[in-house]
């Protein structure tokens, strides 16, 4: 039977995030009860959710491969990994991959922005790496976050990449099926594809980002077209993650073709040059200040109305504990206001009073000084837990099981919930308040903290949603970070850059 290896180290690295990313990040994560699975614990934890593994293990049944899944460490976006974090987690995984062999083909689970104290393009070496122990004839296919900084590396260095095609990521089984799809028509020697990978000197900001609204639909319906073009095995774009402070940072357009690198290459020129036409729409700047969101969230003769947190976006490397918005809130009297932070001190100040008593703490504001002040609240503690929950509605990226570490909800005497985590976790699932006894539709201002990954959950009870553009290691403003490595010129940095 086809053996075919799997394994992936999965992180979106926010250049300016103060917060490194150790090891001890991965083992700990909000976006996985268990940050490192290894072998049978990836099935265990993924079949039967909505992840790329779980597009793997179904690709294997459906195909009849034997899937060995060697490693999957996922944790939440922050600052840059640390060297002993990528040599253990790599290291751990070539080794396997060494010594279980020989395999068939490789699957290479990674999100595409990642970057280590060594490599700033790390998803590139772990594929680099990957091809020195496999050798040349072993088709190796990566999947890839539709954010990911593509680089000409992890193009050359793999035989595919798939990447996702939405944002919000819910297209995570199909791309996975896809990968899995061409990797077993190289093995079997049916196809010796070529490609072509297209960099055009420009950047997409988080607002433009949503492949439901234009102008980066029109992008994905360009994709689309082009995938019916005689010899087009697969066509993908990176978004790009912005606050990856690297030289590959920015838009990607990849084409697979069946035989022709020139084609592959006229091919992801047009979705390229598409792209380019259009990119002063991408640079537009939108979104309210939080003072006009929350007034705006106010003013609403409906409930709940979700303001989008921009610049405390878990979900990009945030720190999960901006007070921006929660200081406007308690400015303008919103006393029916429902928001998350991230502030295990002020949880352990709940535990000690226990539920139902009283505490005078303040919350959030304590990881740098992009995210507001500490905010002083007093109130009533409403109820605590242990922080793990599971989700298996249809959600950013297909993650399921949850754990926000132990947490806290706090009924301030001035009106607002506050529920206080222990972890970095993005507001991705609804579930996060269900589970612990508070209802978001209950409320008339819900703040969920990024801009593309809370839509999933909220869209299903919003009655409307304000994008914020505030401030924070997440800021849509790009002019508000200083870049030592980006590409020069690029787009909108550079007006003027040219594409040739």
């Amino acid at each position: 039977m086809t053996r075919i290896a799997a394994f992936g180290i999965h992180h979106e690295t926010n250049s300016f995030s103060s917060r490194k990313t150790t090891f001890e990040s991965f083992q700990r994560s909000g976006l996985q009860r268990e940050g490192v699975q290894r072998g049978s614990r990836i099935e265990e934890m993924h079949r039967g959710a909505k992840t790329v593994f779980s597009g793997y293990f179904e690709a294997a049944d459906r195909l009849g491969f034997d899937l060995v899944p060697i490693l999957f460490a996922a944790t939440d976006p922050g600052g840059t990994i640390s060297a002993d974090a990528f040599d253990l987690l790599v290291d751990e995984s070539l080794t396997f991959l060494r010594d279980q062999g020989p395999f068939d083909g490789v699957l290479l689970n990674q999100m595409g922005a990642a970057v280590s104290e060594r490599y700033p393009d790390m998803d590139g070496e772990i594929a680099r790496r990957t091809r020195e122990v496999v050798g040349p004839d072993v088709p190796v296919v990566m999947t890839l976050d539709l954010h990911a900084n593509v680089s000409r590396q992890m193009a050359d260095e793999t035989d595919a990449l798939v990447i996702y095609h939405t944002n919000p990521h819910l297209d995570a089984i199909p791309r996975a099926h896809e990968a899995c799809d061409l990797l077993i028509r190289m093995i079997s020697g049916e196809i010796h594809p070529e490609h072509a990978l297209e960099m055009p000197p420009m950047v997409i900001g988080i607002m433009h980002q949503n492949t439901n609204d234009h102008p980066m639909k029109g992008i994905i319906d360009d994709l689309l077209d082009v995938q019916k073009e005689p010899g087009v095995l697969h066509a993908s774009v990176g978004q790009g993650y912005p606050w990856s402070d690297v030289d590959e940072m920015g838009f990607a357009c990849y084409v697979l073709h069946e035989s022709s690198e020139d084609e592959a290459r006229r091919i992801a020129r047009w979705i390229a040059q598409r792209a380019w036409d259009r990119r002063a729409e991408f640079a537009e700047e939108i979104g309210l200040s939080p003072a006009d969101a929350v007034a705006k969230g106010l003013e609403a003769d409906v409930k709940p109305v979700v303001l989008l947190d921009a610049g405390d976006n878990i979900g990009a490397g945030s720190s999960g504990d901006s007070t921006v918005i929660l200081e406007e809130a308690i400015a303008q009297g919103a006393d029916s206001f429902l928001q998350t932070l991230r502030d295990p001190e002020a949880v352990a100040a709940c535990d000690a009073v226990e539920i139902g008593g009283r505490v005078d703490i303040s919350v959030g504001g304590k990881t740098d000084d992009l995210h507001g002040d500490p905010v002083a609240v007093t109130g009533t503690v409403k109820n605590l837990s242990d922080g793990a929950f599971e989700d298996n509605r249809p959600l950013h990226a297909g993650w399921t099981f949850f754990d926000q570490g132990r947490c806290a909800v706090v009924e301030c005497d001035s009106g607002q919930t506050l529920l206080l985590v222990s972890t970095s976790i993005g507001n991705v699932s609804i579930e996060q308040y269900y589970s612990v006894g508070v209802r978001p539709e209950d409320f008339q201002i819900v703040v969920a903290k990024g801009v593309m990954s809370p839509r999933p959950a909220y869209e299903t009870v919003a009655a409307q949603m304000i994008l914020v553009n505030s401030p924070g290691a997440t800021s849509a403003d790009l002019s508000s970070f200083d870049y030592a490595h980006r590409r020069m010129p690029l787009y909108p940095f550079e007006e003027s850059a040219p594409y040739t």
